[in-house]
């Protein structure tokens, strides 16, 4: 049986990078600019609902802005726009990578594409998501019922224990299921088909090697983001107390007028666009890439995997 390389499949997404940096320099601008153009409509909404949010100057409760209020409402709209957004557009980008690994000569537009296997990703990330919610809730429910009988007739003690037990079971429970479906998102790129059967039997008895690749990524993921967002707070932080005057001032910077606010934030935001679209595009080299990897390698040994 085929086992998984957990070095070679994160030495994917460097090779990818090395390889592709045009299209990996591409999926970070394309995410950096659909998230501008989000963002262009949704700060002036945000920066209203502030004034609902904040305390005033000298303390106590902020009064009662009708038209914050408004804002407010607005963003609560909108947020759910921008997770539609967020979500289709990483998507589309994942699908590239894995593209990128799968079918290298389709290397046109960055192997970007806006066809059935995006739309397909989508509906598994969308199905994914109200899947582990409804899950999760008939699952909790019960748990939920037995710790409050317990905890209704004084014993503590086991409540505890079984709650944290339970809770333990679920997590480790939706953590197997996910690495058992784990190449269903490469599979769709491969063919254009789901393959929930097949991605179960493929990955049958390689979970703890998928999990250790999972734990080595995320451990990258929180050292990178904890550099990249590090120097930002700390030179970004800085230049923006020196354009509004000092944290003394921030408070009445944000609550001026929309317009002015995005003028003045403009510079830093193309700034950080500038800094961050690279390294939004390593990332989802990095952490897409290894996961292609190993479906090709799997699939590759074993015929039974091999789709038409």
């Amino acid at each position: 049986m085929t086992q998984v390389a957990i070095g070679a499949a994160i030495g994917e997404g460097f090779a990818l990078v090395r390889r592709q940096p045009l299209a990996v320099l591409a999926w970070g601008v394309l995410q950096m600019l659909l998230t501008a153009v989000v963002w262009w409509f949704y700060m002036p909404i945000y920066l209203g609902s502030l004034r609902i949010s904040l305390p005033p100057a000298g303390g106590g409760r902020p009064p009662l802005d009708p038209a914050a209020l408004q804002h407010l409402m607005q963003m609560e709209g909108y947020s759910i726009l921008v997770g539609l957004v967020s979500m289709a557009t990483q998507m589309v980008v994942y699908a590239a990578v894995f593209r990128a690994v799968l079918h290298p000569e389709q290397s046109r537009f960055g192997y970007l594409r806006l066809g059935m296997s995006e739309l397909y990703l989508c509906v598994l990330a969308v199905g994914a998501y109200f899947a582990f919610s409804i899950g999760l809730a008939v699952v909790m429910i019960p748990i939920f019922i037995v710790v409050a009988i317990l905890a209704a007739v004084h014993a503590v003690a086991a409540a505890v224990v079984f709650a944290v037990i339970a809770v333990v079971a679920v997590f480790l429970g939706l953590i197997y299921l996910a690495l058992r479906y784990s190449m269903v998102g490469p599979m769709i790129v491969a063919d254009g088909q789901f393959h929930f059967a097949e991605s179960w039997r493929l990955t049958r008895g390689r979970v703890l090697p998928l999990l250790g690749l999972a734990v080595v990524l995320f451990l990258m993921l929180l050292a990178a983001e904890a550099v990249i967002f590090g120097v930002l707070l700390l030179v970004g932080g800085g230049a923006l107390m020196a354009t509004v005057g000092g944290l003394d001032h921030l408070r009445d910077f944000l609550l001026g007028p929309p317009a002015a606010v995005l003028g003045r934030l403009a510079p830093f935001l193309v700034v950080f666009a500038v800094v961050w679209a690279p390294f939004v595009g390593v990332i989802y080299a990095l952490f897409g890439a290894p996961w292609a990897r190993v479906y090709r390698d799997l699939s590759q040994g074993d015929i039974s995997t091999t789709f038409a």
